[in-house]
């Protein structure tokens, strides 16, 4: 199991947006009305939720697991995925042997530490996934 936790990763900017989310709420609260604040609030800190909570990779031999607070529980098989891409962000787990329009649309995107990445793209190998240039 892998956990990514941005947040926790970046502590400086987790607290640069809440204290941002403190602002907003307190603007809010004075130019719309009270549910309307409340609303537009909790949208705009639901938004980033992938950023203040932790999501967790599960890889097993079948497929990939996701999940996290506040978000659906998505599986993967990994017959479903034929390559791989590490970039400076994370991984991509592509549907075709070569790049296509779409990709972003069919592949799955796992944002990674730099350390995990390379322990995910081994285990992607495994797998049998081959690696495409970036």
């Amino acid at each position: 199991m892998i956990e990514f936790h941005p947040a926790k990763d970046r502590p400086k900017t987790a607290l640069l947006l809440a204290f941002s989310f403190g602002i907003l709420a307190q603007a809010l609260w004075q130019w719309v009305p009270p549910m309307v604040a409340i609303f537009l609030w909790t949208a705009s800190v639901f938004s980033l939720r992938d950023f203040f909570l932790p999501t967790q990779y599960i890889f097993e031999e079948s497929g990939i697991l996701v999940r996290g607070p506040l978000k659906p529980t998505r599986q993967y098989a990994w017959h479903r995925f034929r390559t791989f891409q590490k970039d400076r962000n994370g991984i991509f787990l592509s549907p075709y042997h070569q790049k296509r329009a779409t990709e972003g649309q069919r592949g799955v995107f796992l944002p990674l530490r730099p350390e995990q990445r390379n322990e995910v793209a081994e285990f992607c190998l495994q797998q049998g996934l081959t690696r495409r240039a970036a």
